[in-house]
C-alpha cells in the first residue's frame, strides 16, 4: 500500500506568517522538537505499514516542492483544482492508496495502520472520521457528514479506491480531528502540544 501526502493546496484560509507561505512548511511543536507539518506526517507514514509514499504538489506550492527535493521525497504533480479533482487524477495512476492531508499534526502510525486494516477487511474506500462530539473547542471542522445517526468530522486520512462504495472508519482520538485549515486551528493545535 502506498500513501499520497496531499500538500498542494493554496493555504488561502490560513494567515500564518511564514517565509514559505505554504501550509505544509509551517513549523509546529515545542522548542527543541519543532518540525514542519509535512515532516510530522512523513515521520508517521515511515513508521507505519505503508510501503512507499509520494507528496502530491501543485503549481501553488513551489517552496514545498523545493523542500521535498532537499529531503529527497518522491513527488507527484496534480492540477491543484481542488481535493476531488486531484484525487480523481491520482486514481488514474494509482487504483488504491492512502491519502493523507499534510496538515494533521497529531497523526500517528497507529492511525495509518488502523485505516489500512479496515481497508483490508472491507476492500472499498475508507473515510477516516472522528465524532463531532469529540472535536476540541476552538477547532472548526472543514467537512462533516452523518453516518448511523452520528455527525462525523472527516479527519484527512482516507483509503481511496476506484470503488463507488465507501465506509467511515471512526477514530476515537480527538486530536486526529485537528486539521490546520485556519489561523485559529493552528493556535488551538499549538496549545495542545
Amino acid at each position: 500500500m502506498i500513501a499520497i501526502l496531499l500538500a498542494g493546496g493554496k493555504s488561502s484560509r490560513i494567515r500564518e506568517r511564514t517565509e514559505e507561505k505554504e501550509k505544509a512548511l509551517i513549523i509546529f511543536g515545542r522548542s527543541g522538537n519543532r518540525k514542519r507539518l509535512l515532516e510530522l506526517v512523513v515521520e508517521s507514514v515511515r513508521a507505519s505499514k505503508i510501503d512507499d509514499f509520494f507528496v502530491a504538489l501543485t503549481k501553488n506550492t513551489p517552496n514545498t516542492e523545493a523542500y521535498c527535493r532537499r529531503m529527497k521525497y518522491k513527488t507527484i504533480e496534480t492540477r491543484g483544482e481542488g481535493y476531488i479533482e486531484d484525487i480523481q487524477d491520482l486514481l488514474l495512476s494509482y487504483p488504491e492508496f492512502v491519502s493523507i492531508a499534510c496538515d494533521i499534526p497529531f497523526l500517528r502510525s497507529e492511525h495509518i495502520n488502523a485505516i489500512i486494516d479496515a481497508y483490508r477487511l472491507h476492500r472499498i474506500s475508507i473515510t477516516g472520521a472522528v465524532p463531532l462530539a469529540l472535536l476540541p473547542n476552538g477547532i472548526t471542522p472543514s467537512y462533516t457528514f452523518e453516518y448511523s445517526g452520528k455527525t462525523l468530522v472527516s479527519c484527512g486520512i482516507n483509503v481511496v479506491t476506484r470503488s463507488k462504495d465507501s465506509v467511515p472508519f471512526i477514530f476515537d482520538d480527538p486530536l486526529l480531528a485537528i486539521n490546520i485549515n485556519t489561523a485559529e486551528d493552528l493556535s488551538v493545535a499549538r496549545q495542545m502540544v
